[in-house]
């Protein structure tokens, strides 16, 4: 069984979005579940016997959404060793382009996966050539947090909530974001202002919002780094979709629809 968690705020259609979702989690015949987390203040009403609808906490954004979801799924059901775990929020199918080559990558690199390692994360890992440091655990790579799957020794791994992060934020100014040193190293901290607080336009051009939005932006990109460090700290392998030629062609091919379909939004 592959359990799916889904965070939603506002997806652009989420019929739709379950439908790209549910080809990826059935593929090859196998059995899934979705719960869906609702981390927004629109109402949905869910007619289908394998979705669950729950109400999120928003509290330290997906993060703490997703750790509600996870108390459900243990509540709920009896998880296996063999069972999968897919972790997803709705900006997968509004900010990203998930083709059906990506679903084939990822059903080709899970099924390899499970075959190989015994303790896995399986997403779009990026990496850098220097270390980083959050909350003393230390990082040169990490998983994109808008998906991802894991396996049941991944899974009782997972720390979503770490109350250090919430207040590693000092403050925040129009040119500069400064953290607790004791939290954040200093290569991490640089590595945040040159995303939100850069000389050009920086992440979805952060650096015009306000310093409030900018704060919880820091604090999510800390969770979504803290998540990998903790599981590498357990030597959790990370497996990045779109290794290899081919892995490198349908990311760069997935870009360029979303790139198109961006510009062509209305």
């Amino acid at each position: 069984m592959i359990y799916c968690l889904f965070l939603v705020y506002a997806p652009v259609n989420l019929d739709k979005s379950l439908l790209r979702l549910n080809r990826f989690l059935t593929l090859g015949g196998r059995k899934a579940k979705i719960i869906i987390i609702n981390n927004g203040e629109q109402s949905y009403k869910i007619l289908s016997e394998d979705i669950d609808l729950i109400q999120g906490d928003n509290s330290f954004f997906e993060f703490s959404g997703w750790e509600k979801g996870k108390q459900y799924l243990e509540e709920q059901y009896t998880l296996k060793e063999d069972d999968s775990f897919c972790f997803v929020n709705d900006t997968f199918d509004k900010n990203h382009y998930f083709s059906w080559l990506t679903v084939w990558l990822y059903n080709k690199k899970l099924k390899l996966a499970a075959k190989h390692y015994s303790g896995f994360i399986l997403g779009r890992v990026d990496s850098r050539n220097i270390e980083y440091k959050v909350d003393q655990l230390a990082l040169s790579k990490w998983v994109s947090s808008y998906f991802f799957v894991v396996d049941y020794t991944a899974y009782q791994e997972l720390i979503f909530i770490n109350d250090n992060l919430r207040t590693a934020v000092e403050y925040v100014t129009d040119e500069s974001i400064y953290f607790d040193q004791m939290v954040v190293d200093s290569a991490m901290q640089e590595h945040i202002n040159g995303w939100l607080r850069p000389v050009g336009k920086g992440w979805y051009r952060a650096n015009y919002s306000d310093n409030e939005v900018i704060r919880n932006k820091s604090v999510a990109i800390l969770h979504e780094k803290f998540l990998s460090a903790a599981l590498i700290a357990k030597n959790i392998e990370l497996i990045h979709v779109y290794s290899g030629r081919f892995g490198r062609i349908v990311r760069k091919f997935d870009k360029r629809v979303q790139d198109y379909r961006t510009r062509n939004r209305k």
